[in-house]
């Protein structure tokens, strides 16, 4: 998981540059204990997309991606300063075309289907997503939850 994050790392980093957003990546030193059983290429996407969802809709400020690993689980997190996510929103988020009013007012350019990729590719994992929005200009944090190898 952490060279699938690497990869994706330098596309993401060019897009919140264009942008003018702070971009952090917290990887772990270590090498080993970060591999994950499944399709790479599906994995690889659902975390393309999660980044791409943060950078284009956070208008200022930063977005932040982490890597950590819990017992048997490794913890892939994106955080960003971008629009807050309403409580009635967040479980229509992850579906096709579900998006939030103030999403839109920032990104005209995504027909919203970004998400709900991610949440079909962790679940063909029988891996674990959600969502926590801190208030109002203060974001949103992604969570991805997976079963080490």
């Amino acid at each position: 998981m952490k060279e699938l994050v690497q990869n994706v790392n330098e596309e993401m980093s060019k897009l919140a540059e264009e942008k003018g957003l702070k971009y952090e990546v917290v990887l772990p030193n270590a090498d080993g204990g970060y591999d994950v059983v499944g399709d790479q290429s599906q994995l690889k996407e659902a975390v393309r997309n999660l980044i791409d969802n943060s950078i284009r809709d956070t208008p200022s400020g930063s977005v932040k991606v982490r890597l950590d690993r819990e017992n048997n689980k490794i913890l892939f997190t994106v955080a960003d300063t971008g629009i807050e996510l309403s409580d009635e929103m967040k479980p229509k988020l992850f579906t096709k075309g579900g998006r939030d009013k103030n999403s839109q007012k920032i990104n005209t350019d995504s027909a919203g289907y970004g998400l709900s990729i991610v949440k079909s590719a962790v679940e063909a994992h029988q891996d674990h997503i959600w969502v926590e929005s801190a208030g109002p200009d203060k974001g949103s944090i992604f969570y991805v939850e997976l079963p080490v190898v």
